[in-house]
């Protein structure tokens, strides 16, 4: 078996080495994502916030494969969320796109490699991505208002993804446990 030539900028091998789940799969999970987000989310908000899935599945597939796979991932979602939006131009294709690279970029390092690293990785993640929307947007000579209130409602979506992540890894685990369980 041969292992992949992945290398970082020290010379270093990654810990672990992740196959890239099928296309049809990831595909199947970004219209499931897009469509929850724009239907069932709504009714979720907590203080205006609600947790973002494409964010989350951006970062799932940056995090399983590389810098450039999770690059024109998080740009096919991130063009996905600005089609469904309307008005926002190219902002979440940029700020998606930048926050799955930076996964892949980071996949397979002690970061990543640790549920405890994770959760803070995913509310980190919301606010870049948040901030180079916002930049973006600001690029685009499109001001977005009420900053403040802005920044307080991001902060309470980097809390819910977090939360969420954490969920789902616990729940896999369980699956994981169980599965072992009835071999």
């Amino acid at each position: 078996m041969r292992l992949p030539r992945v290398l970082f900028r020290s010379g270093a091998r990654r810990a672990l080495a992740f196959d890239a789940p099928a296309w049809w799969k990831v595909a199947l999970a970004l219209v499931v994502a897009l469509l929850l987000q724009t239907t069932v989310e709504p009714y979720l908000t907590l203080r205006g916030a609600a947790p973002s899935l494409v964010l989350l599945l951006v970062l799932w597939y940056g995090l399983r494969t590389n810098a450039a796979a999770g690059l024109m991932f998080g740009a096919l979602a991130g063009a996905c969320e600005d089609a469904m939006t309307g008005w926002t131009g190219a902002a979440w294709t940029i700020s998606s796109a930048m926050v799955g690279a930076l996964a892949g970029r980071t996949a397979g390092t002690h970061l990543t490699e640790s549920r405890l690293w994770l959760v803070p990785y995913v509310a980190l993640a919301t606010l870049a991505r948040y901030g180079i929307y916002a930049l973006v947007l600001r690029a685009e000579e499109r001001v977005t208002p009420l900053p403040a209130t802005h920044f307080h409602v991001i902060l309470w979506q980097a809390l819910l993804n977090a939360l969420l992540a954490y969920f789902v890894m616990m729940l896999i685990r369980q699956a994981e446990v169980s599965r072992v369980g009835f071999r």
